[in-house]
């Protein structure tokens, strides 16, 4: 189980840690728009959420495949697919240990775990090394998530995790580097996704009983070595779960109040923080989940409650209209990236 599921993560004030020159500055080769490919995503195999698996499909509902076949019990989640379409990262999740990155083809081949497993974790973890949210650089060598690590902490609302990291490793899984690490028991870090032209990230800080504003989330973008760390959506909005850039690094797509104290609504907001508008308007009581950008640039595929009262795929235009699904099933499908053609 994840320590994120495990402890209530929270986001605070951040130290930076430098890192190698190499992720720096505008090294990196630009993701740039291409033609569309196969969406990824998660499929929930029974009615409790216990075991998941990544599964692919065609953007209009056809030649469905499961790619991973993870044991009974475990899940496998938010896949990221690779620029050129090669590979597909994903973090596994099973019952009694932490989290581990991983990357498969994604014909179910060559699966490798690239973060070193802790093994298993107790109930009341200690030392343990948690990764998740895991997302390629645009040159396709490092993967960048997040990790969380250290003892854990009481407090009269919770249980805290020491230190949340955002990491990128290379893709064999060697030289760690921590971009941004928390203060200890103050936050936790998710979803970090760098930019196409690999010169900034954006992530999502979450806050704890102790950090203000309590239970707070909000996107911040930081440079590509960690600096610079600035918020660009209010704590009052509640924005997070794995933002998304637009393939010309304009726009950042994400979703608002993801601690379900309000309806959730799709929302675009430029780096800078300027321009934030919401996409959609669902009616109260609509499941919406995580999203993503076609590599054209053209769509958004997007998760919310479908026919049978569980999350289907859908897709829709960046404007908020033409919505149609993509998923019709009786089993919870999230989670989706938009991958380019092979």
């Amino acid at each position: 189980m994840s320590l994120r599921t495990r402890f209530i993560a929270v986001a605070g004030l951040v130290c930076t840690i430098a890192v190698s020159s190499a992720l720096a500055g505008p090294s990196h080769l630009a993701t740039k728009p291409g033609k569309n490919g196969l969406i990824a995503f998660k499929r929930y195999s029974d009615a409790q959420r216990s075991t998941g698996a990544v599964y692919t499909i065609a953007p209009d509902g056809t030649s469905t495949q499961q790619v991973t076949k993870p044991a009974q019990g475990v899940i496998d989640d938010q896949p990221d697919w690779s620029p050129d379409g090669s590979l597909i990262t994903f973090f596994r999740c099973p019952p009694d240990a932490s989290c581990e990155v991983f990357t498969v083809k994604p014909d179910g081949s060559a699966e490798t775990q690239v973060t070193p497993g802790t093994g298993a974790c107790p109930p009341v973890a200690t030392n343990c090394e948690d990764g998740a949210d895991p997302t390629f650089l645009p040159d396709g060598t490092h993967i960048v998530y997040t990790r969380a690590t250290g003892e854990v902490k009481h407090f009269a609302a919770g249980d805290q995790i020491q230190h949340s990291d955002i990491v990128v490793r290379d893709l064999d899984g060697s030289n760690p580097r921590i971009l941004v690490r928390s203060r200890d028991y103050q936050g936790d870090f998710l979803g970090a996704i760098f930019s196409p032209d690999g010169t900034r990230f954006v992530y999502e800080r979450s806050n704890s009983p102790v950090t203000k504003p309590a239970f707070g989330h909000a996107l911040f973008v930081a440079r590509a070595d960690g600096r610079g760390q600035r918020q660009i959506t209010p704590w009052s909005l509640g924005a997070g779960d794995s933002a998304d850039w637009s393939p010309n690094g304009r726009l950042i797509l994400f979703r608002s109040h993801e601690d379900g104290r309000q309806q959730s609504q799709i929302y675009v907001v430029h780096p800078d923080g300027s321009g934030l508008h919401a996409l959609t308007h669902f009616k109260q009581g609509t499941t919406v989940l995580s999203y993503s950008f076609s590599p054209d640039g053209k769509w958004i595929v997007f998760a919310k409650s479908g026919r049978a009262g569980q999350p289907d795929i859908f897709v829709m235009k960046p404007s908020g209209t033409g919505i149609r699904p993509v998923t019709r099933t009786a089993v919870w499908d999230s989670a989706p990236d938009w991958g380019p053609a092979g």
